[in-house]
């Protein structure tokens, strides 16, 4: 389902690849795989050099639960 908190999930993966200098994310992780993993806990690791705040607020993002995602307006007053 699309939403709102599903581009907060969308925006933690951009502010990884950003972070990670356009790297594909879920390295070494076929593609096919991806959800079912995702699924299961699997979250990417902060990419080198990332501040741990800012790594946080990926994380957040990535939350199974939509509710328990950041807002915009949230991760807008973290940065």
């Amino acid at each position: 389902k699309f939403s709102t908190k599903s581009d907060v999930w969308s925006y933690g993966i951009f502010m990884w690849e950003l972070f990670s200098f356009g790297r594909v994310p879920y390295p070494r992780v076929p593609l096919s795989d991806v959800v079912a993993k995702v699924e299961k806990g699997y979250r990417m690791e902060s990419p080198d050099g990332c501040p741990p705040e800012v790594y946080q607020i990926m994380r957040d993002s990535w939350e199974m639960n939509p509710n328990a995602r950041p807002t915009f307006g949230d991760i807008h007053r973290r940065l």
